[in-house]
């Protein structure tokens, strides 16, 4: 019996031999009512993804025969019992790989040989990225992963660092055959972007930064975001969750967006004391990437919500002034999560970025 672990594994392996022999069957794939499925906590069983793997087999293997395949637009192949209704817009293969010694979760859809990877901030998860996602997956091939110890992902109690999460970004490539991508970071997600930008720069084709900053946290900060730590550690998270999911918000957000405040309030309360208190010492701990932005020559976008109070516009300038030919974009009305806020104009921005680049491959 296959675990969970190995399915996942041979359900990217199967996609990715599609999506390199036979792009044609993607579409057909992206139209299926049913996939992998995804919600909060999913239970997800061995048989659902053993007859998931084994429709895939079914389609490639009657497309390469050339015969009539009616199946492709039936939706029969994973008993009804065993599948968690969804909306269409909102289902993505939920994948799982191991890299670095740890499991990562990942979202990933669409089709394109330079994919979208995005990173999500501090202390979220992958699903904040859903309507960048849908906005996309018709367009270009888009990822979102969660980083280590967030989300679906394992790892709660190896000494974090935005080292160690560049490394995981790198690993994550290698292991899904991605040669280059375009890497999109809000906050936390920004810094290692940054970060894994000024390692390995030859593996990305344009930057993306979101309501993020190149410092390194001043004496002060770090003081604070230890005695933060110390606080979580006697008393938990609960004063420093609300306290948190309202900073990140813009104030008109808090009273006419209480749906995706309470949403992102819930992804902040699913961590785990450790993770917490392991991220906060990763975020005190980082080094700061200001001194690099000269040598970043390939297209980069700038976004920030303009009553950003975690990572402030000034900072944005900053990395639009010395990072030569950014584009640098204010969205009104926003805060620190300018994408969950005012997804509309945040949209509207990543198209003309994306379609402003010189690779006809990467959208159509």
């Amino acid at each position: 019996m296959k675990t969970e672990l190995e399915l996942n594994e041979m359900i990217l392996g199967i996609t990715n031999k599609i999506r390199e022999a036979n792009p044609e069957i993607l579409k057909k794939l992206n139209e299926m009512p049913i996939t992998v499925p995804y919600k909060e906590n999913p239970e997800i069983t061995v048989e659902t993804l053993t007859t998931y793997y084994d429709s895939l087999v079914v389609i490639l293997d009657e497309f390469v025969k050339g015969t009539e395949n009616k199946n492709l637009n039936q939706v029969d192949y994973v008993p009804a019992a065993e599948i968690i209704a969804m909306e269409l817009d909102n289902s993505y293969q939920n994948l799982k790989i191991e890299i670095n010694n740890c499991t990562i979760s990942y979202y990933d859809a669409g089709e394109g040989e330079i994919p979208v990877i995005f990173l999500h901030g501090f202390p979220f998860d992958k699903s904040m990225w859903k309507g960048q996602l849908d906005k996309l997956k018709s367009l270009i091939r888009v990822i979102a992963y969660d980083i280590r110890g967030f989300g679906e992902s394992t790892d709660e109690y190896t000494p974090l660092s935005i080292d160690l999460f560049s490394e995981d970004v790198v690993s994550f490539m290698d292991k899904l055959k991605i040669e280059k991508a375009i890497i999109c970071g809000l906050s936390m997600g920004g810094y290692i972007a940054l970060n894994v930008m000024k390692r390995y720069p030859q593996r990305f084709e344009a930057l993306i930064l979101c309501d993020t900053q190149c410092i390194a946290d001043t004496d002060a900060v770090k003081e604070n975001r230890y005695k933060t730590l110390d606080q979580i550690k006697l008393n938990g998270i609960a004063d420093f969750g609300e306290k948190f999911s309202k900073s990140v918000f813009h104030r008109d957000s808090l009273v006419n967006k209480i749906e995706v405040y309470e949403n992102l309030r819930s992804v902040v309360f699913a961590n785990s004391i450790d993770i917490i208190t392991n991220g906060l010492k990763a975020l005190a701990e980082r080094s700061e990437n200001c001194s690099g932005l000269n040598a970043i020559r390939i297209p980069t976008l700038i976004i920030c919500g303009k009553e950003d109070e975690v990572t402030p516009v000034v900072q944005s300038e900053f990395m639009h002034e010395h990072i030569e030919g950014s584009t640098l974009r204010i969205i009104d009305n926003a805060g620190h999560v300018s994408n969950l806020e005012q997804p509309k104009e945040f949209n509207k921005y990543l198209l003309e970025f994306l379609n402003s680049l010189n690779a006809v491959n990467i959208i159509t």
